[in-house]
């Protein structure tokens, strides 16, 4: 857990027993909660909604409501009709703001696609604060599309919704990687490169290996990680190529999770000297995460 994160939640922690102890307002007048909030940090908020204490739920609904995160909207449509008075009234609150957030988002992605400038920045950094997971794809289209400080700001944008979801941190690098524009010569050369990659060179030089020094398998976890992302990035573009290019797909895909299998199962071997068992002076080998020396 990062710094910042942790500091945020001791924080937030000592709202909610300044709340328990009869002092309102320790969550929902604490602006330093407000002003150092980020969207990763919803899964730990939205945790307290199910609080006993109705104040801490109230003014936990307050603080989202503050900073509009919309990650709430489903936990607090339940809540708006079985919880106590106070909570419901929050809960009114909370989805007014997050209805008039949630109808500016379709403005903003117009803004992102034909507006520049100041104008785009700031549909940017709106995006970020009002986008939810379903709006990732269309947000990805034009990440695409666009080079420089706009292409960092909508990364930004993208990082920040993709925050909110936990469920979505195994795909975070493909969901931030850049698509690509259809070319179908040009994936069919990555196709037949890969597949030649895996299918031959690995399986002759590295399958039939028990053990293999860590540069090895730095550098076909880097290759499979650069399949993967590629893969994930022409999958629009499939429509447009023939079918021997969706058939190659699968079978690169296949080779893929053979290859991703078949690494993991190995004893990783670091060379240089920065393992030497100090007992014998042997090479120490990486075995279940843990360095061991073979010949102790």
């Amino acid at each position: 857990m990062s710094d910042n994160r942790v500091s945020y939640l001791e924080r937030f922690l000592g709202g909610v027993d300044k709340v328990e102890t009869g002092r309102p307002g320790g969550i929902s007048d604490d602006r330093w909660l407000v002003a150092y909030y980020r969207p990763e940090y919803a899964p730990v908020l939205l945790r307290y909604l199910s609080y006993g204490n109705e104040n801490v739920r109230a003014e936990t609904l307050m603080l989202l409501t503050d900073v509009r995160e919309p990650a709430a909207a489903d936990a607090v449509r339940r809540m708006s009709s079985s919880d106590t008075e106070k909570v419901r009234g929050a809960c009114i609150g909370y989805l007014n703001t997050v209805s008039d957030a949630e109808d500016r988002v379709p403005s903003l992605m117009d803004s992102l696609k034909h507006s520049r400038g100041e104008e785009f920045s700031k549909a940017a950094s709106l995006m970020g604060a009002f986008g939810r997971k379903e709006d990732i794809d269309e947000l990805r289209r034009i990440y695409g599309q666009v080079r420089g400080e706009m292409r960092k700001e909508l990364f930004t944008a993208l990082e920040r919704i993709i925050g909110r979801y936990p469920e979505l941190g195994p795909k975070r690098d493909l969901l931030l990687s850049v698509p690509v524009s259809s070319d179908e010569d040009a994936y069919d050369r990555f196709i037949t490169v890969s597949i030649e990659y895996l299918d031959k060179r690995y399986r002759e030089n590295v399958s039939s290996q028990n053990k293999i020094d860590a540069k090895t398998a730095g550098n076909v976890s880097a290759a499979l990680k650069k399949m993967r992302t590629r893969i994930y990035n022409e999958s629009d573009n499939l429509q447009f190529y023939g079918a021997e290019e969706t058939e190659r797909t699968s079978k690169l895909t296949e080779l893929i999770k053979w290859a991703s299998e078949d690494l993991a199962s190995k004893t990783i071997i670091q060379s240089g000297p920065g393992h030497l068992c100090p007992r014998c002076g042997g090479q120490m080998i990486l075995y279940h995460g843990l360095w061991s020396c073979p010949e102790c």
